[in-house]
């Protein structure tokens, strides 16, 4: 189903207003342990929002910790035993400053940088310091960044790497009882807490969008394969679009640009395999295929669709902006840091998988608007 920008704009606006009011409420003592909330169409009602939204916002708050739900009763505010030993761990943390640690993948880049935001906006808002690194992609970095700050904090917030060549640091946490949280990718095979985008889902609508609009040779692009949870759960839900239309898989139009240099785009833009449509696994692909585009004088969207996914901030300000798939950054970041400090007080029972909505955006590079533009030109034609 075709997403307009607006509405994704305003369901996500929607989903972290009641997410984040619900979950003050909670803090502040506002809402007891053992209370019962409002119903989802009470709720939904109060907020003017639908019931779904209202869903997936008190399915957050069960998955951090803060609600069970009770079939047949209700959602509930989730009772929290503090066990003797819990008690000697908060009086120590109460006589030094308590921390927890983030490792991220890269420096610079918006997806880290907006991570950073979110998981330091939950250390501030639970008295937390916080403490951070970049590993730059680099598992023997990342193996040393582990090693340094789990012995300075309390847990960790941890942006993995690639779960193809198997780094045993996070298993190792995971023996040892260290509190941590995966963050953007998971680990195939291993069973701890996580918070990423619906990857697949976003996939699926990426690659539908283009199929709507007609397109029927529909191209993947990504830059070192299908190597992490992120890229491959996209490819899954590209592949499960082309499927239930009744498209097959061709397996020549999955591309891997293995640089960032000029010389992979050109290659796919110019090859004579060349698709109609390109759904890449991220805009910095998908700004590069368009420049590349540019570079050989073929159109966007006319001769080349392009669809991306992460919703940059510079995505809508490039000459065809680009068609997307937003991801929720910084509510990612809030996330994991609040089910770490949940974790390390106790507050959680088992392992948490949280997956946060990706909405498409559409904008102009898929051809969306231009097809709407000259149908609306034909009607008019035709009435005259």
């Amino acid at each position: 189903m075709v997403q307009k920008s607006e509405k994704g704009s305003r369901t996500k606006a929607l989903y972290t207003q009641i997410l984040d009011e619900f979950r003050e409420r909670i803090i502040s003592g506002e809402f007891a342990a053992g209370d019962r909330l409002p119903t989802e169409l009470e709720i939904a009602k109060r907020y003017h929002s639908s019931r779904g939204t209202v869903r997936q916002a008190l399915s957050a708050l069960v998955n951090e910790g803060f609600l069970e739900r009770i079939q047949g009763s209700g959602t509930f505010v989730r009772q929290h035993a503090t066990s003797p030993a819990q008690e000697q761990k908060d009086q120590a943390s109460q006589q030094a400053p308590k921390s927890i640690g983030l490792i991220l993948s890269r420096a610079g880049d918006e997806l880290n940088i907006d991570i950073l935001l979110g998981v330091e906006q939950a250390a501030k808002s639970r008295g937390y310091q916080l403490s951070f690194a970049y590993a730059e992609e680099d598992a023997r970095e990342l193996a040393q960044d582990i090693e340094r700050l789990r012995a300075s904090t309390e847990g960790l917030v941890i942006f993995p790497l690639s779960d193809v060549d198997r780094d045993e640091s996070l298993a190792q946490l995971k023996a040892e009882r260290v509190p941590f949280v995966l963050v953007d990718r998971y680990i195939a095979g291993l069973d701890c807490d996580y918070v990423t985008s619906d990857n697949l889902g976003g996939g699926y609508r990426a690659t539908e969008h283009l199929l709507i609009l007609g397109h029927t040779r529909i191209g993947f692009v990504s830059r070192n394969g299908l190597l992490t949870t992120s890229v491959r759960d996209r490819w899954e839900g590209y592949r499960k679009a082309l499927n239930d239309y009744g498209r097959a898989y061709d397996e020549s139009l999955i591309y891997i640009a293995a640089t960032r240099k000029y010389g992979s785009y050109d290659d796919i833009v110019t090859s004579s395999n060349r698709p109609d449509a390109i759904f890449a696994v991220n805009d910095d692909i998908a700004l590069a295929l368009m420049q590349a585009a540019q570079r050989h004088n073929i159109s966007v969207p006319e001769d080349l669709a392009l669809v991306g996914f992460d919703d940059v901030s510079y995505a809508a300000l490039v000459s065809t902006p680009l068609t997307t798939v937003a991801q929720q950054r910084v509510e990612m970041g809030l996330h994991a840091g609040t089910l770490l400090i949940n974790h390390i007080e106790g507050q959680t029972i088992g392992t948490r998988h949280i997956e946060l909505p990706a909405n498409l955006i559409i904008r102009q590079s898929c051809g969306a608007r231009r097809r709407v533009s000259s149908l609306v030109a034909n009607e008019e034609t035709t009435r005259q």
